[in-house]
């Protein structure tokens, strides 16, 4: 049985950009130390695309920064230039959420897991990350409803 999905709620630093995530209470975060993610301190965890909303305007205060493969897409707040969550390369399908950029209280536990991005591709296939935005994906109808409205 799939643990209850919640929405988590999140955005960046001057609340131009917001949105919401449909995830568990507990998580499995990536703390990577590629070039990227080692400069900005980032640690995230990975839902599928469909569990993620932007809300109101928030995507006209985005913009992109991508380098390397251009799979990852860096997206960032145009105003406060804090990037609360991305396109991740391990899972171009899915949406890497930035765990500090999430409003308090609705996470119970986070398991912290090392990503070694400087040697990507080994890490990629010895880590099982490309499954992240697989998992899960079965949501109850409900829970889908909700989320939406």
């Amino acid at each position: 049985m799939e643990p209850k999905l919640v929405v988590h709620n999140g955005g960046c630093h001057c609340r131009k950009v917001r949105w919401h995530v449909l995830a568990p209470t507990s998580v499995v975060a990536w703390k990577c130390n590629c070039s990227d993610c080692s400069m900005r301190g980032n640690t995230n965890f990975v839902v599928p695309h469909e569990r993620f909303e932007l809300l109101g305007d928030s995507k006209g205060y985005l913009t992109t920064y991508t380098f390397g493969t251009h799979t990852a897409k860096h997206t960032f707040c145009k105003v406060c230039g804090i990037a609360s969550f991305y396109t991740p390369r391990s899972n171009p399908d899915g949406i890497a959420v930035t765990l500090r950029c999430l409003d308090p209280g609705t996470l119970s536990d986070v398991e912290i897991r090392h990503y070694d991005g400087k040697n990507w591709e080994n890490s990629y296939n010895q880590t099982g990350i490309s499954l992240c935005s697989k998992e899960q994906s079965a949501i109850d109808s409900t829970q889908q409803q909700h989320f939406r409205e």
